[in-house]
């Protein structure tokens, strides 16, 4: 469904169900999703915040750059450079408040959410072989 893609501001809500590729090349703003989230979420994420009150499902978060996944229910698995991140106080305060402003709330509390983050493996632009820096430089 594409739900969301390349949002670059505010805040979108589904308070149901959404399909693959929601927040494809997300730039900033804040998406919730009310229920479950389809494969490849997040995918190529740059900024912003994505809440997931549901599951999410396969590749979860797939080559993202930047920006956070808050998922509520059980992850399918992570996408590439994918990583579970620490929820802080400031997280559990925003969440509560965000989901608040839409009569929402995670089913089992904002402090048992699981955070995702990019692993930044895939920050390395310097990786061309010797051969090929000859032809670009």
């Amino acid at each position: 469904s594409t739900f969301g893609a390349a949002i670059r501001g505010g805040d979108l809500v589904c308070k149901g169900d959404v399909g693959s590729r929601t927040g494809i090349d997300q730039k900033g703003g804040t998406i919730i999703v009310g229920g479950r989230a389809g494969a490849f979420s997040g995918f190529m994420m740059q900024r912003g915040r994505m809440v997931i009150l549901g599951d999410a499902g396969k590749n979860l978060g797939d080559s993202m750059y930047d920006g956070t996944i808050y998922v509520g229910g059980k992850i399918a698995d992570l996408g590439v450079d994918a990583v579970e991140g620490e929820m802080t106080d400031l997280d559990r305060d925003w969440l509560t408040r965000k989901l608040a402003l839409y009569g929402l709330e995670s089913p089992n509390g904002a402090e048992n959410m699981t955070k995702i983050v990019s692993g930044k493996q895939l920050w390395n632009y310097d990786n061309l072989e010797p051969t090929e820096k000859k032809l670009v430089l």
